[in-house]
C-alpha cells in the first residue's frame, strides 16, 4: 500500500524577530529534516508537546507554508501549489471559534471555498450537499441558517469537519481538534471521524499532544520533539513498548503523573546537532548532546532515534 501523502526531508525555519527593524540572522528551527508517509485509508498521528513543530509540519503538507528544503508528495507526485491537491487535502483547525466566520451562516461557511473549486456543482446542489453533510456529522439541516455563536464547541467542530468534507477530499489534517473539548465530547468527535474514515475511505493526519488519545485513534504514530521525529511505530506497538525517553514521558504525562507534566518545548535557535531531547533526558551522555542518532529499527515498522536503546 503506497503513501497518499508523504513528507520527504522537510525543513522549515522562521525569522525570530518581526517588523521593519528585524534582524535576519536569528532563526527559529521549527522543522528539522522530517520524513514520514500516510498510507491510503490509514491514520498517521503526529504527537508531541506544544512548540515541537507538529503544526508547522502539517501546514507544510497542506501548502500553507513553503519548506526551506524537502518535498511534499501527494499520491506519489510533488504537490507544489496545485489546486487539485489543495482540494484533496483539507485542514481542520484546533479552534473552530476562530476558524469559522461569526458573521456568516453555516451554509455560507460550508460553501464559501467550494464556490471557487474545480468541483463546484452550482449553488443549489452545493447547498443540498451542505445540508446532507450536516446530518452526516450529527447536526440538522435547519442549522444551515444559523451562525457559529449559536453552537457549542463540539457542534462548531462538527461544522468544521463538514466544511473539510464538502469537496470530497482524500486526506483530512486534524490539528488538535479535540484538545479543547470535554472528554465525553472528545470521544464523540473521534468516533465520528472513525465512522467517516470507514464510510468515505479517508486518510488522516492526526495532530495531538495526548498519546493515549492518539493510540486509540491512529494506526501509526510519529513522536516529535524540537522539530525532529524521535520515534515511529504502529500505535498498538507504541502503546505496549515505547522506547524513546521522550515517548515514555508523554505516556506518563497523559496518565497524570505530576513529575511528567507536559510543557512547551523551548525554541530551537540553531540547527540540531545532537539529540534534541538530551537537555531533559536523565540518560543523556556527551554523545547524545553532540550527535543526532540515526534511525534504529527495533521491530516491525518500529524505529527510534536514541543512543541508549
Amino acid at each position: 500500500m503506497g503513501y497518499i501523502l508523504e513528507a520527504r526531508n522537510l525543513k522549515k525555519t522562521f525569522s525570530l524577530d518581526a517588523g521593519f527593524f528585524a534582524k535576519n540572522d536569528k532563526r527559529v528551527y521549527a522543522v528539522n529534516d522530517v520524513s514520514f508517509g500516510i498510507e491510503r485509508g490509514m491514520t498517521y498521528g503526529l504527537v508531541g508537546e506544544s512548540g515541537c513543530g507538529k503544526t508547522t509540519t502539517a501546514r507544510l503538507l497542506v501548502g500553507m507554508y513553503e519548506p526551506d528544503s524537502g518535498t511534499v508528495l501527494f499520491d506519489g507526485n510533488a504537490s507544489g501549489k496545485q489546486k487539485s491537491v489543495r482540494e484533496k487535502v483539507k485542514y481542520i483547525f484546533q479552534d473552530p471559534s476562530r476558524s469559522l466566520n461569526p458573521r456568516m451562516t453555516v451554509g455560507s461557511i460550508l460553501c464559501e471555498a467550494y464556490k471557487y473549486s474545480s468541483v463546484f456543482p452550482g449553488k443549489k446542489i452545493a447547498m443540498e450537499e451542505a445540508a446532507a453533510l450536516l446530518v452526516e456529522v450529527g447536526l440538522d439541516t435547519s442549522d444551515l441558517e444559523r451562525r457559529p455563536s449559536e453552537f457549542s464547541g463540539g457542534q462548531r467542530q462538527r461544522i468544521s469537519i463538514a466544511r473539510g468534507l464538502i469537496m470530497k477530499p482524500d486526506v483530512l489534517i486534524c490539528d488538535e481538534i479535540v484538545s479543547a473539548l470535554d472528554v465525553s465530547i472528545q470521544g464523540q468527535i473521534l468516533n465520528l471521524l472513525l465512522d467517516l474514515k470507514e464510510k468515505r475511505g479517508l486518510s488522516f493526519l492526526f495532530i495531538a499532544h495526548d498519546l493515549r488519545v492518539s493510540c486509540y485513534f491512529c494506526d501509526t504514530i510519529g513522536v516529535m520533539y524540537s522539530g525532529v521525529l524521535v520515534e515511529e511505530a504502529p500505535a498498538s506497538d507504541l502503546y505496549k513498548c515505547a522506547l524513546h525517553p521522550y515517548t515514555k514521558l508523554l505516556f506518563e504525562g497523559s496518565e497524570g503523573h505530576p513529575e511528567s507534566k507536559v510543557i512547551e518545548v523551548k525554541t530551537v535557535l540553531e540547527s540540531v546537532g545532537g539529540c534534541p531531547f538530551a537537555h531533559r533526558c536523565p540518560k543523556a551522555n556527551e554523545k547524545c548532546r553532540t550527535t543526532l542518532p540515526d534511525w534504529k529499527e527495533t521491530g516491525k515498522n518500529h524505529k527510534v532515534r536514541c543512543w541508549n536503546v
